[in-house]
């Protein structure tokens, strides 16, 4: 069930849209009750909102930045408003740097057999006349062939879905997001970068369960007939990541991924996923990188960039470092 929750995660979470998704904020329209009952349960997580970040400790000050991974111009101004923080970092710690990131395509393209269905049949004949059209609609979609993505195995074919439509000719074009704008700052500050997150480690969320299992979890979430992507909310998760309510963000997604399924075992199933996806996705990689943090951080300036939703809560990043010692301090976005 490790695919599925990954999956889940990755469309309802992390595949955040563009400015192309810029659409109605929906969170408006909600009854004043559910909207109520959401902001007081982000409100419960330590550091729900906010993100620039100050870390201190032994007289130490670094930077830590919530990051979007797909593009939006606002970021043009919060690059600029990176360079104007004082002290200036001496390293940039990213999620994956741009050279992990080369190395984890290279991974794929030398191991095939890590990311393609190389015997058998391929996911029309696995999935059959009922499930593999529901598939095909989402690729034409986004623009992809649906025959290139037939050996896809369903966690690869996930990173693929994980972007909704909107969004996926921005990132053909080339246009960069946040983490990828800060790594070009580094690099043209002579900056050296490192990488929070392994390929190993990101291999064993992604790929570690058998093929089989993979399309049982495939099946049930086609059988759902949503494309979980959900890009009619995107509109509404740029403006509250753009309104640093980050807690928020989670809270409404989870929320109205609940009201796409129906009846209680679908719900039930839904519930685990979403923890499982936390703990793999979330606590986890956070707990990790904080193990490093706390030691670099203490050392040296620096400037750290993962997604925003790695902030917040109590196993976020910014509570694991005050926990470890640190003094946190929010910093307006916007020059005062």
């Amino acid at each position: 069930m490790r695919f599925l929750s990954t999956l889940l995660f990755l469309l309802s979470f992390s595949g955040i849209a563009s400015a192309n998704c810029a659409g109605p904020n929906l969170y408006q329209f909600l009854p004043a009750s559910e909207r109520h009952a959401l902001e007081a349960k982000a409100a419960q997580a330590p550091f729900s909102e906010g993100l620039l970040w100050r870390a201190e400790k032994d007289g130490v000050v670094s930077h830590l930045i919530g990051t979007f991974h797909v593009h939006l111009p606002e970021h043009a101004a919060m690059v600029t408003r990176l360079g104007e923080l004082t002290p200036q970092p001496e390293k940039v710690f990213l999620e994956l740097t741009d050279d992990d990131q080369l190395g984890f395509q290279r991974h794929l393209t030398e191991n095939p057999d890590s990311y393609l269905i190389q015997s058998g049949p391929s996911l029309i004949d696995r999935l059959g006349p009922d499930l593999w059209p529901r598939v095909e609609e989402q690729l034409k979609a986004r623009g992809m062939p649906p025959f290139l993505a037939a050996r896809y195995q369903p966690w690869f074919l996930g990173m693929t879905l994980m972007l909704p439509p909107c969004a996926f000719d921005v990132v053909k074009s080339g246009k960069k997001g946040l983490d990828q704008q800060i790594a070009a700052m580094a690099q043209t500050k002579n900056l050296p970068t490192a990488s929070l997150d392994t390929i190993d480690g990101l291999l064993a969320i992604l790929a570690s369960d058998p093929i089989e299992e993979q399309m049982e979890d495939l099946r049930w979430s086609l059988s759902l007939n949503t494309d979980l992507a959900a890009p009619e909310l995107m509109g509404t998760v740029i403006d509250m990541y753009l309104k640093e309510t980050i807690q928020l963000i989670w809270e409404f997604n989870t929320a109205e991924t609940f009201k796409n399924a129906a009846g209680d075992e679908n719900k039930s199933r839904l519930a685990t996923l979403l923890k499982q996806a936390e703990d793999d996705l979330i606590i986890a990689r956070n707990t990790t990188w904080t193990k490093m943090l706390s030691t670099e951080l203490a050392q040296s300036p620096a400037l750290v960039a993962v997604g925003a939703l790695h902030l917040p809560g109590e196993h976020g990043v910014l509570n694991q470092l005050q926990n470890a010692g640190f003094t946190l301090t929010r910093v307006p976005l916007k020059s005062q």
